[in-house]
């Protein structure tokens, strides 16, 4: 599961030992002590993600979903004050937007019928 925040972005994955625990991964120093600040952070220098935590699965639970309560933004880009975070987070949008609009075209092949799509500049996102 990837996890995009206002101030941090987190992977977390099943513990490969102890299905009482989930590892926290992040790639950004501070980023799994944003949203855990009791966490015990190892760092793995050649690792795909860096930084990793392991932490109860309840906890995880708990406060993904705190994070969920913690919405208060119209524009999720505008509320991230980091200028490189919201940066790299415009380009997953833009990657997922032509994701989108790649799976519209195929629809539209496939069902023969014609389909207008709206672009969006990033200035917009």
């Amino acid at each position: 599961m990837l996890i995009f925040t206002r101030n941090a972005f987190i992977s977390i994955v099943d513990h490969p030992q102890d299905d009482r625990f989930l590892v926290v991964r992040g790639r950004i120093s501070g980023d799994i002590e944003s949203m855990f600040p009791e966490a015990e952070v190892f760092e793995r220098p050649g690792a795909d993600y860096r930084f990793q935590a392991n932490i109860a699965r309840d906890r995880v639970s708990q406060r993904v979903a705190a994070q969920v309560k913690e919405v208060h933004y119209e524009s999720f880009e505008s509320s991230i004050e980091d200028s490189d975070r919201r940066q790299s987070y415009i380009q997953v949008w833009s990657a997922m937007y032509e994701e989108q609009a790649r799976r519209v075209s195929a629809e539209t092949a496939r069902s023969g019928h014609e389909h207008h799509s709206v672009r969006v500049s990033l200035e917009d996102a």
